[in-house]
């Protein structure tokens, strides 16, 4: 419940944004603590990147995905900066089913097809979660993944090696949406107030040192 809590105050604020109408240019306001946060221990990014931690379990990341995120990641490409997601597995009965799903998808064309037919069933449909493998499986198949090729790909030593990489974000993270900047920089959601802000603050930490400096 607490997590949940965490969530809804995450992310109804960004999700109220608007368009700032005052300049964000100025980025020496930000500060380590009020702004975003250090995290230690991930690999460094080799070249910009924003990762996307979030859950399909979580009302604010879906109606992130229908709006603001295409948006945002629109204004990324344009900057040149890599855009990746992440799903977390503190959140539902199914998450890590989920999260296994997303994670052999992923670089194919079935990946977002997937992405969307989790979501659908728990923030569309509206049918709450999954009871039983047999409608886990079910909402799978829609999307295109068949039991048997989720069975067969589980254990794929690519497949847990990304899960593995998404378990570590979760190390660190305790509410979704969230975003890190370059594996090290870990923004608070609810210290902005628009979206040209999150821009200016992705800008500033791109900028940054992406790892450690002995």
């Amino acid at each position: 419940m607490r997590k949940l809590l965490l969530v809804l105050m995450f992310a109804f604020p960004m999700m109220a944004f608007a368009k700032a109408t005052d300049s964000v240019e100025n980025t020496s306001r930000f500060q380590e603590g009020p702004h975003y946060k250090v995290v230690k221990g991930l690999a460094p990014s080799t070249r910009p990147t924003v990762t996307e931690l979030f859950s399909i379990y979580c009302g604010g990341c879906y109606q992130w995905e229908k709006g603001p995120l295409i948006t945002l990641k629109s204004w990324l490409s344009q900057q040149g900066i890599e855009f990746k997601q992440a799903h977390m597995n503190f959140m539902g009965a199914y998450a890590k089913q989920a999260t296994l799903a997303l994670a052999m998808t992923q670089g194919t064309p079935r990946h977002n097809a997937v992405k969307q037919a989790l979501f659908s069933r728990l923030h569309l449909e509206r049918k709450g979660d999954w009871r039983n493998d047999a409608e886990f499986f079910q909402t799978l198949e829609k999307a295109g993944l068949k039991q048997s090729d989720f069975e067969a790909n589980q254990n794929n030593l690519l497949v847990m090696r990304t899960v593995l990489d998404w378990n570590q974000y979760g190390e660190h993270v305790h509410a979704v949406p969230g975003f890190m900047v370059n594996n090290r920089y870990l923004i608070n959601m609810g210290s902005l107030k628009s979206h040209d802000e999150l821009n200016a603050l992705i800008t500033y930490l791109t900028k940054l040192p992406a790892e450690e400096t002995q």
